[in-house]
């Protein structure tokens, strides 16, 4: 896969990582962009193109699915909300915006769905309390321990905001606010005042490497197989009718396998290894993987990593890392 070789690992503020496992952080995501699907019939349209099932979603509740080339690799990931009047609401990495909206262009006719960007903003919240800070100042009560996906609709200073169970993280508490973007400052603000911690964009990124959260830009980009990030059970229907790219998929899933899989490294004491550092074998420094991302990780007390490995490589086996043969354990994301 291509990968920024030398980007620095993620870092974490202590306040701001202890705040998240014990209080609440609220995190500005600048990088995620909104657009709107209208028109005849934009929840077929959409349908047809992703892996999950949008047609059978209920209104309001998100379904994250992958677009994906007919050979199956991806173009972009997103959750998609039907939303009143038959329409949907896209949310998606900036990174990725402009591939699915060619993608769009040139796959729906403009007679059944339309699509422009939206002024919305989104506002992460985590940890224990995240629920109880967002009832205080949304007046909405989040949807708990819901599957991911679900949300409901508050409202702060005459507009609506959507709150979104988010699994984003691995801590208890986890959600995203949508809204209007001029707002989101001031939004911002409130939750602070209400007991959320400000935190950044390196703690979030700790966050979800402990979690083993793929995202756009690290693990995801469009080399890569939905199959190899293990991402079956969050974005891939296996009942639904056709949609571009499911062939490979189902080829897959009934007959063959993926050559490599995201896995999670554990480095002990290492220092953490940088993007695009390579993944070999003890024995003979062949080339088996490679790191999308790593952290000194205060959840597991160690350093550890995310990384693709050849399918031959195991959960217990050992590998080195980087240049310097550093030693590291390969898990299963789930460890």
């Amino acid at each position: 896969m291509t990968t920024r070789a030398g980007s620095a690992a993620a870092e974490a503020a202590p306040e701001e990582y202890a705040a998240a496992r014990a209080d609440a952080i609220v995190v500005a995501r600048p990088e995620r962009v909104f657009l709107r699907a209208y028109g005849r019939d934009p929840v077929r349209m959409l349908h047809g193109l992703v892996t999950n099932d949008l047609a059978g979603a209920p209104e309001g509740r998100g379904v994250y699915a992958a677009f994906l080339t007919p050979k199956g690799r991806m173009i972009g990931d997103a959750w998609l909300f039907r939303v009143a009047g038959g329409e949907v609401l896209l949310e998606l990495d900036a990174a990725a915006a402009p591939g699915v909206r060619e993608h769009l262009k040139r796959s729906v006719p403009p007679l059944f769905a339309r699509f422009e960007e939206l002024p919305l903003a989104a506002l992460g919240i985590y940890g224990p309390r995240a629920a109880e800070v967002v009832r205080a100042v949304l007046g909405a009560a989040p949807p708990g321990d819901a599957a991911e996906g679900e949300s409901v609709e508050g409202a702060w200073d005459g507009a609506v905001w959507r709150v979104v169970r988010s699994l984003e993280t691995a801590e208890p508490g986890g959600y995203e606010l949508i809204g209007p973007a001029a707002a989101a400052p001031a939004l911002r603000a409130a939750l602070i005042a209400a007991g959320a911690r400000p935190a950044s964009a390196g703690t979030l990124e700790v966050l979800r490497i402990e979690a083993g959260r793929p995202r756009w830009g690290a693990e995801l980009d469009d080399t890569v197989l939905p199959l190899e990030a293990g991402l079956k059970e969050r974005a891939i229907s296996t009942t639904k009718g056709c949609y571009t790219g499911q062939e490979v998929v189902i080829r897959i899933l009934h007959r063959g396998h993926v050559n490599r899989h995201l896995r999670r490294l554990l480095l002990g004491d290492a220092p953490a290894p940088e993007r695009g550092a390579p993944v070999t074998r003890p024995e003979d420094g062949k080339p088996v993987g490679t790191v999308t991302a790593a952290c000194a990780s205060p959840r597991f007390g160690q350093t550890i990593a995310l990384a693709y490995v050849r399918r031959e490589v195991e959960p217990g086996a050992l590998v080195h890392v980087g240049a310097e043969g550093r030693e590291a354990r390969v898990v299963e994301l789930a460890s």
